[in-house]
C-alpha cells in the first residue's frame, strides 16, 4: 500500500506542479502520516508512546521560482494559489508548514533563487492523523534534494517539531514529527520522547489496524490541546517535578491529592506511560488479544482523565469493542478526529461493513497490517 500511495502521490504532485507551472518540478518527496496506537499526549511530557507510519500521506513538489525571496504555493486541495516572501511571519494560512519547513532548511538560497510548490495529499485534515507533520517532512525532504542539503530523519523530525512549536505556534510534542521521519511502514515504533531512543514495534500476525473518521474534524491550535498542555505544567509544580514522566504508578496517592483538573491529567500521564510500556511488550511477544485490551484502557483514560474524546468517538470504540474487535481507542490529538481499531484479519471485510451500516458519517481511512 505504501509503496503505491507514495508513487501515486508523487506522480500527482509533478503533473500538478507542471500544469501549475509550466515545467516539471526539479525535486519531489513523499512522507506518510500517522496513526497513534497507544500513549496521548504524552510526547509532550517526555514520556513514551507507540504510533506507526500509514500508507496514505504527502507529496511536495519544487523547483526554482522566478523572483529572488518569492514563493509560490499551490496545492491540489485548494483552487487558488498563494504568494509569500521567505521572510514572513505565519499567517494561520495552509502554506504555513511549508513556509516553516523551507525557512528552517533553506531560507538563504530561497532568499537568492525564489520557490514554486505544489502539494498532493491523500491525508484527510482534521482526522489526527499528522497531516501537518507529513506536510513538514516531506518538505525537508524535497528542499533537501532541491538544495543539495544532508538527509538526517532523526535532525528532520527535531526541525519539523521546531517549526511547529515556533513558527506554527502549536505547543506539540516530538511524536508526530519523529514517527513520520524516522518510522517504517508496516511496523509500529515505541519511542522514549525524552531521550529519543527508538525500537521497532511488531504489528501481531494476522490482525490489522483499522483507521476510521468519526466525521468529527479538529484543529488543534484552536482546541483545548494547549489548555492541556498548561495544565500539565501546572501539574509538574504542584508536584515539584520536571516532567510528568518522572512519576510513575506509586505516585498515584499525592497525584490524586492535586486539585481539579490537574489531578486527573497528571494521572492520565503516568496511565498512559504504563499502558504504553505494557502495549509494546504485547507486540514483542505477538498478543493480539492482550494489545486489544490495552487500547481500550487507553481511550478510558483519554475519556475520563484527560478528557479529549467526544461522544462520537466514545460511541464509536464502545460499538467497536461490543462488535467483536479486540480493541479500540480514539487516536490523536483529540477533540474529534479518528479511532484505531484492532481486528483479526479474517474479520476486516464483515466488521467494516457493519460498521458502516451502523455509523454512515464515519469513513474507513486505512487498514495495516504487518
Amino acid at each position: 500500500m505504501h509503496t503505491s500511495t507514495e508513487t501515486e502521490l508523487n506522480r500527482a504532485a509533478a503533473e500538478g506542479f507542471a500544469a501549475r507551472y509550466g515545467r516539471p518540478p526539479a525535486a519531489v518527496a513523499f512522507a506518510p502520516g500517522r496513526v497513534n496506537l497507544m500513549g496521548e499526549h504524552t510526547d509532550y511530557n517526555g514520556g513514551v508512546v507507540l504510533p506507526m507510519p500509514l500508507g496514505l500521506g504527502v507529496s511536495v513538489a519544487l523547483g526554482t521560482g522566478d523572483i529572488p525571496g518569492e514563493i509560490r504555493f499551490a496545492s491540489a486541495a485548494f483552487e487558488a494559489e498563494e504568494t509569500r516572501r521567505v521572510e514572513e511571519a505565519s499567517t494561520g494560512a495552509w502554506s504555513d508548514y511549508v513556509l516553516g519547513a523551507l525557512k528552517a532548511l533553506a531560507e538563504p538560497e530561497i532568499a537568492a533563487a525564489g520557490l514554486c510548490v505544489f502539494v498532493a495529499s491523500n491525508l484527510p485534515v482534521g482526522a489526527g492523523l499528522s497531516s501537518s507533520a507529513a506536510v513538514e517532512i516531506g518538505t525537508l525532504r524535497a528542499a533537501a534534494a532541491l538544495f543539495g542539503k544532508p538527509v538526517d530523519p532523526v535532525d528532520f523530525a527535531l526541525r519539523a517539531r521546531k517549526v511547529e512549536n515556533e513558527f506554527v505556534g502549536m505547543p506539540c510534542g516530538i511524536m508526530d514529527q519523529f514517527t513520520v521521519s524516522v518510522g517504517v511502514p508496516g511496523n509500529g515504533l515505541f519511542l522514549d520522547t525524552r531521550t529519543l531512543e527508538y525500537h521497532p514495534a511488531p504489528l501481531p500476525d494476522g490482525h490489522s489496524f483499522l483507521v476510521i473518521h468519526s466525521g468529527v474534524s479538529h484543529r488543534l491550535t484552536e482546541s483545548g490541546y494547549a489548555t492541556r498542555v498548561a495544565e500539565c505544567k501546572a501539574a509538574c509544580e504542584a508536584l515539584g517535578v520536571e516532567m510528568l514522566s518522572d512519576l510513575g504508578p506509586d505516585d498515584l496517592a499525592r497525584i490524586d491529592a492535586l486539585a481539579e483538573p490537574l489531578n486527573r491529567r497528571a494521572r492520565h500521564i503516568v496511565t498512559d506511560n504504563r499502558l504504553t510500556r505494557e502495549g509494546f511488550a504485547a507486540l514483542k511477544a505477538g498478543d493480539a488479544n492482550m494489545f486489544g485490551q490495552l487500547m481500550v484502557e487507553s481511550h478510558a483514560t483519554e475519556r475520563d482523565n484527560y478528557e479529549i474524546t467526544v461522544p462520537e468517538t466514545d460511541a464509536m470504540v464502545e460499538a467497536a469493542v461490543a462488535d467483536g474487535a479486540l480493541g479500540a481507542r480514539q487516536t490523536g490529538g483529540g477533540f474529534g478526529g479518528a479511532i484505531v481499531v484492532l481486528v483479526a484479519d479474517a474479520e476486516v471485510d464483515g466488521f467494516t461493513d457493519r460498521f458502516a451500516r451502523a455509523f454512515p458519517g464515519t469513513r474507513l481511512l486505512a487498514v495495516t497490517s504487518a
